[in-house]
């Protein structure tokens, strides 16, 4: 078994999974968690690279764990270079087709249309 390099913390975990990995719950990558337990979103480990994904209205118990263990700090949200990482793969299990970076220095700004559709809350 891979070590866990993602968590994805939400209170529906196929759909953050089909919304963030383009997969189910059955497929998931093994170096991917999905976390929908409040008491085990509490006992998230300090350096864990997370996404948030939240469905529906405001308040679920799963939502306040969270917010409860960012306070605690520790949680590492994901970098520019994590979200290529992660939109190379999506295409790549996608289309089987090899991803190749652009070079540096012809490589434009990250813009939002070139990360997954995620539904993601800092709040």
């Amino acid at each position: 078994m891979s070590k866990i390099r993602l968590f994805i913390v939400t209170n529906d975990p196929e759909r953050a999974l089909g919304e963030t990995l383009g997969c189910a719950t059955t497929n998931a990558p093994e170096w991917c968690r999905v976390v929908s337990d409040p008491v085990e979103i509490l006992r998230l480990p300090s350096g864990s690279k997370c996404i948030g994904a939240w469905f529906g209205r405001d308040g679920s118990a799963q939502e306040s764990a969270w917010r409860e263990r960012r306070l605690v700090g520790g949680i590492v949200f994901l970098t520019d270079e994590d979200w290529q990482g992660l939109s190379a793969w999506i295409a790549k299990r996608k289309g089987g087709a090899e991803f190749t970076a652009p070079e540096p220095s012809a490589m434009p700004p990250p813009a939002a249309a070139t990360r997954p559709n995620l539904v993601q809350q800092f709040t």
